[in-house]
């Protein structure tokens, strides 16, 4: 077998093609190979780095083994055709002229990297291609969106069961007064270029990846109308999606047009325990709701927005072109790292404390140009999780709005943030201020507790739990910046380690309690799901010994006293 191996230099072919003979066998590291002939590959290539460029006049891609392309160029000047079936691209496809990729290339995804075409090219991709799209957990729900034209529901039938019993495809109609969710199984039912879609992939949490095929959209797509119409269960969110077989910027200069439209994207993240529920997170303006959720979004993720509030029904449209699409090959899908670092800002979670459940992220940032009230450039409203083991908090603005980011104005001497709070169930709740960045000095942080009458320092102490039955509350807890310390008689007790302290040994379970005279404690055990399996009483200094009825496990043992809780996480069993 004869090896030829090409790295460094480009590597020209001035009025001919490529050909590898059966046997051949040749390694490009890096460089570029330009032709200006065919490319025929019976043999064996590999493809480590540089670009495969096309740049004769009429041009094929043949041959009949399978390589896997780094990158391809259609130079100006070229019509080049691919005529062998199953080739494959890992990296970046430009046409500055016409490429017909005649049903035989994919764009791959990995968890490295999500191959795509540049929408810089100044020319075409015609005929049809696939598209992958790897997503790192087949767990439940995820949003999907078609990057092709008159793509239809079938495509999906290799990924989910469309006769299923229980429907797995949707669409979403903003205008219904129940809920906004459509069955969309019917196979011969379109995927539209900028509609979004949720598909339930199933009760794995494997990794998986995810196919459409079809023609590439291109240059201008637009959605137009899009409504509010107010109805109590949609609320003028509407379920869109990335139209192009690359990413797109939310925040580019150029490329996006927004009539009626907020400033914010919403993305949905599946449940960890049940597949038919989950979590959203937000972006805009530069925050994210969870420091994860940012303005990249992937090829084929669909997402919400928000049609404004105004008379009632709002109409609104979205107009994207190329001028909008990136060339990221990594964006995780429906999330990727925000870019938070000139911003003031506290982001304060509350969840159960067990284990692979997440928390539910509220923010509040620091912007001079914005009001107290609602403002559709800098605050994202607030969807609610579907998961019951994971509460929704949110800031509740003074005209009502609930908020999963909040811009406010600087503080002056003190300004206070209403919180909601709504949970499904019963349980030990922590709120946590996971991020308080590039904070003006002397400003304090509190999280106000109106039923104990506690200002908690977050920034003495980020954590503060207490047990809530299952319910909503819009009026008990609140975030405090104060220019001011608050009275000290308000603030709550240092916790020491001697006043609570916890060990088990095999079923039984040793605590050590100093509980002021007058004063009584009780002890609540939870599951890992937040459950509540045994309480207990106990007052006074001293040592105790209890067997509570549970079955072998991890548990989180709680100890509340008069406005204090502590937690510690035990394995009770043999």
């Amino acid at each position: 077998m004869h090896v030829a191996v090409l790295s460094a230099m480009p590597v020209m072919l001035p009025a001919q093609g490529l050909i590898i003979p059966a046997g051949g066998n040749v390694i490009a590291n890096n460089g570029n190979i330009i032709l200006y002939s065919n490319w025929v590959n019976n043999g064996t290539f590999t493809h480590n780095g540089g670009t495969l460029i096309f740049a004769g006049s009429v041009q094929t891609l043949g041959g009949t083994s399978q390589p896997v392309f780094n990158n391809i160029t259609i130079a100006g000047t070229s019509n080049t055709t691919i005529t062998a079936t199953g080739q494959m691209l890992r990296g970046i496809l430009v046409s500055n002229d016409t490429l017909n990729a005649n049903g035989n290339l994919t764009l791959l995804s990995t968890a490295a990297q999500t191959a795509l075409i540049d929408g810089s090219g100044t020319g075409e991709v015609l005929g049809t291609l696939t598209m992958q799209r790897y997503v790192a957990s087949g767990f439940g729900y995820k949003y999907f969106s078609s990057p092709f034209q008159a793509a239809t529901v079938s495509q999906f039938s290799n990924d989910i069961n469309l006769a299923d019993s229980f429907p797995v495809f949707y669409k979403y109609d903003e205008s219904l007064v129940s809920s906004g969710w459509v069955i969309d199984t019917a196979s011969a039912n379109p995927l539209i270029p900028l509609h979004g879609y949720a598909a339930n992939l199933g009760a794995s949490s494997l990794s998986k990846t995810v196919d459409i095929a079809g023609v590439v959209s291109n240059h201008t797509v637009s959605l137009s109308p899009v409504y509010n119409h107010n109805n109590p269960y949609t609320l003028g969110f509407n379920l869109v999606g990335n139209p192009y077989p690359s990413p797109i910027d939310w925040d580019a200069a150029t490329g996006i047009s927004r009539t009626n439209v907020d400033n914010a994207v919403y993305y949905f993240n599946a449940g960890v325990t049940d597949r038919y529920t989950g979590t959203y997170s937000s972006y805009i303006s530069g925050v994210s709701s969870d420091g994860v959720a940012n303005n990249i979004i992937p090829a084929m993720q669909g997402f919400f927005v928000h049609v404004s509030n105004g008379t009632f029904p709002v109409t609104g449209s979205l107009i994207l072109n190329n001028s909008a699409r990136i060339n990221n090959l990594s964006p995780i899908f429906h999330w990727g790292p925000g870019d938070e670092a000139n911003q003031p800002l506290l982001r304060l979670n509350a969840g159960f404390l067990t284990a692979r459940i997440p928390s539910d992220p509220v923010v509040v940032y620091f912007e001079n140009k914005a009001t107290p009230a609602f403002d559709k450039e800098f605050d994202a409203l607030k969807l609610m999780n579907t998961s019951a083991e994971v509460p929704s908090l949110y800031a509740v603005s003074p005209d009502n709005a609930r908020l999963s980011i909040n811009a406010i104005p600087f503080p002056d001497s003190i300004t206070v943030i209403p919180l909601g709070l709504k949970t499904d169930k019963q349980g030990l709740i922590t709120f946590n201020a996971v991020n308080i960045m590039k904070m003006p000095a002397g400003l304090h942080i509190y999280l106000y507790d109106v039923q104990t009458k506690i200002y908690h320092d977050l920034e003495l102490d980020p954590m503060y739990q207490l047990s809530l039955d299952a319910g909503k509350y819009e009026t008990r807890f609140s975030i405090v910046f104060s220019r001011n310390i608050l009275p000290a008689d308000t603030l709550p007790a240092v916790n020491t380690n001697n006043l609570f302290d916890a060990y088990s040994s095999g079923k039984k379970l040793f605590v050590t309690a100093d509980i002021p005279t007058g004063q009584k404690g009780n002890m609540v055990m939870y599951n890992m799901i937040g459950q509540a399996i045994w309480k207990q009483e106990i007052s006074g200094t001293g040592k105790y010994q209890f067997e509570p009825a549970c079955s072998s496990g991890v548990y989180i043992l709680a100890f509340y006293t008069n406005k204090r809780v502590f937690s510690k996480k035990l394995f009770i069993g043999n």
